[in-house]
């Protein structure tokens, strides 16, 4: 019964840790610098293509499990790579050239397809890794990297908080950083 106990207790703890909010990444999008709940980067890195070591040279924050924030800005609809430094606190640059040899910034993500949320105004309820809700969301559906569709939602009425099923949920095909 005690080990139960035990594992019960670990289980828990170890779901709590996962349960921090997230330091967002940065999007610059119509000339505006905004918060951006996903991490385009993430799927760039595979089984036959991991994450680079820079990334585990520094001890990561539970504010940032991904250890890495990335600076991303879209131009003439294309989703760009503008630079990447440590996670939290943000003390260093990580050079593009040590995740890719051939990447000079601003390189274009044509590995990324999916959706991607920008936050925008005030926080109206703060939340667990990336579900914390912002007056205003912007989603940006990407297929290779380029943008194909937008759309905005008011998170200030409840009919849209509802609609989205929660405001500040990661959208369908973007990784949480939470398990």
């Amino acid at each position: 019964m005690k080990s139960i106990f035990i594992t019960l207790a670990i289980c828990l703890v170890t779901k709590a840790a996962y349960a921090t909010s997230q330091v967002p990444e940065v999007l610059i999008y119509d000339g505006v610098t905004n918060d951006m709940y996903s991490t385009p980067l993430d799927s760039f890195f595979t089984t036959n293509n991991p994450m680079p070591r820079v990334f585990f040279e520094h001890p990561s924050s539970t504010a940032c499990w991904r250890s890495y924030v990335g600076t991303w800005k879209i131009e003439e609809g294309v989703l760009y790579l503008v630079s990447l430094c440590e996670g939290y606190p943000r003390t260093a640059s990580i050079p593009l050239n040590k995740v890719d040899s051939k990447w000079i910034s601003p390189v274009a993500a044509t590995w990324f397809t999916g959706e991607i949320r920008i936050g925008k105004g005030e926080v109206l309820m703060g939340g667990m890794g990336f579900s914390e809700t912002r007056a205003t969301d912007i989603f940006l559906q990407i297929k290779d990297g380029k943008v194909v569709s937008t759309r905005e939602v008011d998170n200030t009425t409840q009919d849209n908080r509802a609609e989205q099923g929660g405001a500040g949920y990661p959208p369908q095909g973007v990784a949480s950083p939470d398990p």
